[in-house]
């Protein structure tokens, strides 16, 4: 492990910048579909944007057996503890196909009542609903494909990883652009597309990960009910983070919904803007996974809490350069998806604010990340339930509901919290109290 503070070292540009690429390819792709949705109209990007937030919750769900699964298989990928990696590969298996099938339940049984409660607009609940039902299904064959994409990734093949991540959106993008260019429907056909091209990319991800590492479908039972609780315990913690974030976004979504169509559509056109910065961290913090996985298995707690620390620092500092850039081309950047002036006039205030918002968000994204692969999973989520609920909840209601001010108080309330968020996790990983949790003796 380098300690004289330099992060780019060969070893961690070749994970990182293949992710990276990955990410902003992803990234690009996902503001190309509201391109195309705004195509349509401001009412088709608000109906799947509202829509989406609410899938993304469903889909943190999942995502307690993906990282769960995860943290263990990073740990243990190795020759030398292969049948353990395939017994946590096959319970995981087992574990997304029970909850997504749950999930998917619940979501066709109370779906339109949990659009109403997020106060969506009367005109967008009929959409939204028929959106939701369709794309839910849909949730089973994500869970899987990250499952594996994740595993690939921990055994060495991240270019592949990145390969198939990418040819998996392309399919999406097609399929969307078909729809909307050649005028074959609206949103419930966007809907059939999203599910059909995630079960191709399933399939294609299956075929891959069966081809590379043969051994892991290799016999076996699904039976280790401790090595299910082992994935759970890890997972619950490590995802409720995650949970708690998306669901505060969620209803704060539900929040702006009050001011309007308009609002929702601004805070959809500001976040596609500057998605792409965000993939910094997220690219980041899955190479420091890696990286801290090597020298956790080589017991260099050191290592792990100065790369920690670093890490977030330095990717930090990239990503508000790059919020600077966008923010003084803001005005010009949301005319590629909208003419409304009201909109415009918003969101150009909003990229301004995400120079203060942005590198706190990538910067604990990465540290959150790193607290995790060293089984700190329990503080990520105290802190994160406590500065959504007693913080960030409060203060968004008070403003807008209450005072009846803008949407830039809104953003002003992302920035407090994921500033605090920073400030705490950055001090517990310089106090090394995670390190008392691996190595008590």
């Amino acid at each position: 492990m380098n300690r004289e503070g330099k992060l780019f070292t060969k070893k961690y540009n070749d994970i990182f910048i293949p992710l990276i690429i990955e990410q902003i390819f992803l990234t690009l792709i996902g503001n190309f579909n509201v391109f195309l949705f705004s195509l349509f109209n401001d009412q088709m990007v608000a109906t799947i944007g509202i829509s989406d937030r609410l899938l993304t919750i469903f889909a943190m769900v999942t995502n307690v057996v993906v990282l769960g699964a995860s943290i263990l298989i990073i740990q243990n990928a190795d020759e030398s503890r292969i049948e353990y990696v395939k017994s946590i590969f096959k319970e995981s298996i087992f574990l997304n196909l029970f909850i997504a099938g749950l999930i998917i339940i619940a979501v066709f049984a109370f779906n339109r009542d949990l659009l109403i409660l997020m106060q969506t607009p009367s005109e967008l609940v009929e959409e939204a609903s028929a959106y939701i039902k369709i794309v839910s299904i849909s949730i089973v064959f994500t869970a899987m494909t990250s499952l594996m994409l994740a595993t690939l990734r921990a055994f060495g093949f991240v270019k592949i990883a990145v390969r198939i991540s990418v040819a998996n959106t392309i399919l999406v993008i097609i399929a969307n652009s078909i729809i909307v260019l050649a005028k074959l429907g609206g949103i419930s056909y966007i809907a059939i597309a999203t599910l059909f091209t995630r079960l191709i990319s399933m399939l294609i991800t299956f075929i891959t990960i069966k081809k590379k590492i043969p051994i892991l479908f290799a016999g076996g039972k699904i039976k280790n009910i401790r090595l299910k609780k082992e994935i759970l315990s890890l997972g619950i913690p490590s995802a409720m983070e995650q949970i708690s974030y998306n669901f505060s976004q969620t209803i704060i979504t539900a929040i702006i919904a009050s001011l309007g169509t308009i609002a929702v559509s601004s805070m959809i056109y500001t976040t596609t803007i500057t998605s792409f910065i965000f993939s910094i961290g997220v690219a980041a913090g899955v190479t420091g996974n890696l990286i801290i996985g090597d020298l956790y298995r080589n017991k260099d707690y050191e290592g792990i809490k100065n790369f920690g620390v670093l890490n977030a620092k330095k990717i930090s500092l990239i990503a508000g350069a790059i919020n600077l850039i966008v923010a003084i081309f803001g005005k010009y950047l949301v005319r590629i998806f909208t003419d409304n002036p009201q909109i415009i006039s918003i969101v150009t205030v909003l990229l301004f604010l995400q120079i203060f918002h942005d590198p706190m968000r990538v910067s604990n994204e990465i540290l959150i990340n790193s607290l995790n692969v060293v089984k700190d999973v329990r503080y990520p989520v105290i802190v994160g339930i406590s500065t959504t609920y007693l913080l960030v909840i409060p203060l968004a209601y008070l403003f807008v509901t209450k005072l009846g001010l803008d949407l830039k108080f809104i953003w002003l309330v992302f920035i407090l919290d994921e500033s605090t968020r920073r400030f705490l996790f950055t001090r517990r990983f310089k106090s090394g109290d995670w390190e008392e949790k691996e190595n008590p003796n």
